[in-house]
């Protein structure tokens, strides 16, 4: 009798320990969720984010808040994210700069991309590209060299960068060709594009998302690709491998993760959910008509990911000679 007590008693404490992740995951969601993302307006990040936004409402039934944290490469952002409650109401945004490049960029990074954040799922890639103003006297990459090698001793080309990706493209160009250029750092991509346009700035590195528009209707050149394939939108552009630098390979990525200690089966259904978004046809054509490739990863996969693209970063900002801050 005893025996059978003892053992009611255990089957008991087992399902109340169970109990909970088993509500959470039934009741969830609840409420509304919040979307942070650490770049602003008018950036890919911010597009894409609100794309999956509006999808994930109407599968959850939830309104999902999209809400811009921005600063220092997306560490204001994460430093946001990573202290809000584990809950699986508070979805981050993550950038290859959040989650990799930071790492080898701030000497007193404030969190760890691996240890305070659970991955929940991919979602896109963006290569970068090239970028001049209408008026630049080259249309090719060999071109752009021998113009910036021209002004180097009396004007050296400048350039802006509105995130990590950018920053670092430039200066992996600047390290291989040994010109002098000249750094200006933006928030975002999209203030960078305005004085680009406007002739403040020489060139930039940016993702094909934002600028589009400006290419579409020959305000700006797209010169080069950073990447080893050319871009579905841009199939005239060649690479940057192509004109022998094959060192030029900056894909910048988004992916979602929430903070870490979140309920593994709120984890399961937002991949569910987010994966399920992403095989749509239309969800496809709507990212890469927006220069935006799909990314569909596991929270396994994605947390391998990071971990390649944490050495891979390490590696590519070594060879642009940037320096930890």
């Amino acid at each position: 009798m005893r025996r059978l007590l003892s053992l009611g008693f255990m089957v008991t404490a087992w399902l109340v320990a169970a109990l909970p992740s088993t509500v959470t995951a039934q009741a969830y969601p609840a409420r509304p969720i919040k979307v942070i993302v650490p770049f602003p307006p008018g950036s890919a990040a911010d597009g894409s984010a609100r794309l999956m936004g509006d999808e994930l409402r109407k599968r959850l039934g939830q309104t999902v808040v999209i809400e811009n944290q921005v600063g220092a490469d997306g560490i204001v952002g994460a430093q946001v994210a990573k202290r809000a409650p584990a809950d699986g109401y508070t979805l981050f945004l993550s950038t290859n700069s959040t989650h990799a490049a930071n790492l080898s960029l701030h000497a007193n990074l404030p969190y760890d991309p691996e240890k305070d954040f659970d991955p929940v799922a991919g979602y896109v890639r963006v290569p970068m590209i090239l970028l001049v103003k209408k008026d630049f006297p080259a249309d090719e990459i060999e071109g752009f060299v021998r113009q910036a090698s021209q002004r180097a001793t009396g004007k050296p080309l400048s350039y802006g960068s509105g995130n990590t990706a950018g920053q670092v493209a430039a200066a992996l160009l600047k390290s291989a060709t040994k010109l002098e250029m000249t750094h200006v750092p933006y928030k975002g991509s999209a203030q960078a594009l305005q004085d680009l346009v406007g002739g403040h700035l020489d060139f930039l590195f940016t993702d094909a998302y934002s600028p589009l528009g400006l290419v579409n209707t020959g305000q700006l050149k797209v010169l080069g690709v950073a990447d080893q394939r050319r871009h579905p939108l841009l199939p005239k552009v060649p690479t940057f491998a192509e004109a022998g630098y094959k060192d030029m390979d900056v894909v910048a990525w988004n992916g979602f993760f929430v903070p870490a200690g979140t309920d593994a089966a709120i984890v399961q259904r937002l991949n569910k959910e987010i994966n399920e978004v992403l095989a749509k046809p239309e969800i496809v054509e709507a990212l890469q008509k927006t220069a935006l490739t799909p990314m569909v990863m596991t929270p396994v996969e994605l947390k391998t990911y990071v971990g390649s693209e944490i050495v891979r970063w390490k590696r590519i900002i070594e060879l642009a000679g940037i320096q930890k801050q």
